[in-house]
């Protein structure tokens, strides 16, 4: 450690017999003492090393059929994209999740967690060999960037691109409509939307309004999980 912190240091060690010349000369780019010709972390993520072992195998019907999720996503109201980002999170299946970050993966070209309007035109090119249009990107941003940042970050992927027939299944809706019902009544109140949704209450009154007005559909001023799950449903199809 000495050494490495006089910038001094080989690969004579046995370890290194079997480490790529690749490898190696990322790891001297990274221990450079002097720090105006050390890798940033930027330069680091587009080293050949970091770049080869990134490379994924995706199928390419899967990836497909990402994209076509991704373009054919819509906003939903308030308390269903709070389940749906829950669903998502807490019970898909890891083969899910796998398929998922490969695609992701394949998607973002620079590594950085977060797929940009660039990365999307591109994404669409290689798969349907044609580009989209500005105006078709521009929707699908502002469908898919729910906070609004001008990237699709990972969990925005997720939720948008997730086959819905697959994570609306009966004993996921079941479980979902459970994270609701904080008193197990069989029945979800205003008050225990405002709980999950918000830790501090603030949902507008309006928007809580237009919720219960959609779910609600006997008007008893409760959701029950029939009519929870005919929401769920219907915004899918």
């Amino acid at each position: 450690m000495s050494s490495i912190r006089k910038g001094k240091f080989n690969f004579n060690h046995k370890t290194f017999q079997t480490v790529s010349e690749t490898a190696k000369d990322f790891i001297t780019k990274l221990l450079t003492l002097d720090v105006s010709k050390r890798l940033t972390a930027q330069q680091a993520l587009q080293h050949k090393w970091i770049t080869e072992q990134s490379k994924v195998s995706v199928d390419q019907a899967a990836l497909l059929e990402t994209m076509n999720h991704l373009k054919s996503f819509h906003k939903n109201n308030v308390f269903r994209t709070a389940t749906l980002s829950f669903i998502s999170s807490h019970m898909t299946t890891k083969e899910e999740r796998e398929e998922l970050a490969r695609a992701f993966k394949q998607l973002d070209k620079n590594g950085d967690g977060r797929l940009s309007k660039d990365e999307i035109h591109e994404g669409y090119l290689e798969i349907y060999g044609k580009l989209i249009s500005e105006k078709e990107v521009n929707e699908m941003f502002d469908s898919v960037d729910t906070d609004q940042s001008g990237y699709i970050e990972y969990s925005e992927f997720v939720l948008a691109s997730i086959n819905s027939k697959n994570l609306l299944k009966t004993e996921r809706l079941e479980a979902a409509f459970k994270m609701f019902d904080k008193d197990n009544s069989g029945n979800i109140t205003p008050a225990e939307i405002k709980t999950v949704l918000s830790a501090d209450s603030n949902i507008p009154a309006n928007v809580m309004k237009a919720i219960m007005e959609q779910v609600d559909e006997n008007g008893d001023g409760e959701i029950s999980l029939k009519e929870f799950i005919n929401l769920m449903i219907k915004g899918s199809e």
